[in-house]
């Protein structure tokens, strides 16, 4: 009977049934579960922010959403693996600026593209760069700062996670739009940067505000501003840097979720709406608050969009430097 059935119906039919097939297994993702790369170490802001988009999921679904720590190379190994992933929507990355945006501009033998190699999903949260000071230190402004980087720019430095990283290349682009100099100062890792920071081993430095803040609260650090639009509200004295003087300098840090590329559009649609909703959860919303967080959605559209754009601004600063980490 199925071979006498002209060979259009016959394609409706596959089509429908196929339909069928992912609705049915889209009521009942996830089934198994679902991964979580994070392409950098446990313990860390980055590493907080995916728990909590894990812990939303997997309340609105009743599934299973782990974090996997996978990180080194500048968060190209977890983002490599997730670029190599069968794409059916259960190996996800967790990327962002660092991995989607900088990455494929400072290494020139990466095995897969910031966006071309993934399925974007949606955007889930930003934050702002600060600039900070030891409060031990003689600078109560960016002007003060500027002044004292031009009387002396041979011994004027600034400290950064390590070379290449998100604070560096922020710095460098500060750096530009101030006019001035500064000798760089790499460490491995945050930690022993704001230590080489508090020791008056450097004079700046920008971070994101997480870790931060509690040495703020202790009267160790000094911000002296913020590269949002807007001034934060754990930091309502500290000026954005266009108050500052410097227009032009927003920036902020991003993460969002990614799926390999070839995931069903689909499977990805589904994502996206377990994202939003979770994204409007009042609960969510005050954790990702209290961890200095912007919650922000997007569709898969602006994400895409988002990635393109940033590599486009973070390229130019990286070839202008001839920065690289091959």
């Amino acid at each position: 009977m199925w071979s006498q059935l002209p060979a259009r119906l016959r394609s409706v039919a596959i089509g429908l049934a196929l339909l069928a097939g992912v609705g049915s297994a889209l009521a009942e993702y996830p089934e198994r579960p679902v991964t979580i790369v994070v392409p950098y170490a446990a313990g860390g802001a980055t590493d907080a922010s995916a728990r909590l988009m894990a812990q939303a999921l997997q309340k609105q679904t009743g599934g299973s959403f782990v974090v996997e720590n996978v990180p080194g190379a500048g968060t190209t190994i977890g983002a490599a693996r997730v670029a190599r992933a069968t794409p059916d929507g259960y190996t996800l990355l967790w990327g962002g600026l660092s991995s989607n945006a900088m990455a494929p501009n400072l290494y020139t033998k990466l095995t897969f593209d910031g966006l071309d190699s993934f399925a974007p999903v949606s955007l889930v949260a930003s934050q702002p760069y600060v600039l900070f000071v030891s409060a031990s230190s003689p600078i109560k402004t960016v002007a003060d700062l500027l002044a004292k980087a031009k009387a002396q720019p041979d011994t004027f430095n600034f400290g950064s996670p390590g070379q290449g990283s998100s604070p560096h290349l922020m710095t460098e682009m500060f750096l530009d739009a101030a006019g001035i100099k500064a000798q760089h100062v790499p460490y491995k890792g945050a930690a022993p940067a704001m230590t080489g920071l508090l020791g008056g081993e450097v004079q700046m430095m920008f971070d994101t505000p997480t870790a931060p803040l509690p040495m703020f609260k202790a009267g160790r650090l000094r911000p002296l501003a913020v590269t949002s639009a807007r001034r934060l509200a754990e930091l309502p004295d500290v000026p954005t840097l266009q108050e500052s003087g410097l227009s032009g300098l927003e920036a902020s840090t991003w993460f969002a979720l990614f799926a390999p590329r070839g995931t069903p559009a689909a499977v990805v649609t589904r994502l996206n709406e377990m994202t939003r909703k979770a994204l409007s959860d009042t609960a969510v919303l005050e954790q990702f608050g209290k961890a200095q967080f912007t919650p922000e959605a997007s569709t898969p559209q602006a994400l895409a969009q988002r990635v393109s754009a940033e590599s486009s601004k973070w390229r130019r600063i990286i070839k202008d430097k001839s920065i690289s980490l091959d």
